[in-house]
């Protein structure tokens, strides 16, 4: 009986001197547009989220907000959109909710897309959104961004609504090509 006790301290004395690795603040993490494009009537990109500081996790959706002129749209979460996330940068969907680990220096992403054409009973889009609005997942506080999608040519477009994918270590970004 002593045996198995003193086996099940030092058993949790192991675990207690691994280190936590604590949530990702807004704070430490530079939030970009990355990835932009457009295809079959949706653009689109992937906000990226990169470590400035020590190392982190991240998990779930950011919670996106397009903001425009006289307009303001928060996307739905998806498990995934046009654009991905996909295993690997290819292939099938990523599944499950993903703990993303960031070392110093290290960027994960979410996917997110609208249309750009326009709706029903319209003949032509709303101004476009001119910045967006980003909370990382199990965060308060938010940073705005340009809404300028390079490989598109122009900002996020207003359509539609929008759509954000869960975050996802940057090798299931697709490789740009």
């Amino acid at each position: 009986m002593a045996t198995a006790v003193l086996l099940g301290l030092v058993l949790a004395g192991l675990a207690s001197t691994q280190p936590a690795v604590r949530m990702c603040r807004t704070a430490q993490l530079h939030v970009w547009v990355t990835h932009s494009g457009a295809a079959l009537g949706t653009v689109g990109g992937y906000l990226a989220f990169t470590n400035r500081g020590e190392a982190c996790t991240l998990r779930g959706w950011p919670t996106l907000i397009a903001v425009g002129p006289d307009i303001s749209t928060t996307a739905v979460h998806v498990h995934e959109t046009m654009f991905g996330p996909y295993v690997g940068g290819g292939g099938k969907y990523v599944t499950g909710t993903p703990l993303v680990r960031l070392a110093h220096g290290q960027t994960a992403a979410a996917a997110f897309t609208a249309g750009d054409n326009p709706g029903e009973g319209q003949t032509r889009c709303p101004p476009s959104f001119r910045r967006l609005r980003v909370t990382p997942p199990g965060n308060a506080t938010s940073v705005e961004i340009s809404s300028w999608l390079a490989s598109y040519g122009r900002e996020l477009p207003s359509c539609t609504g929008i759509e954000v994918s869960v975050i996802v270590p940057a090798s299931d970004i697709p490789p740009r090509g």
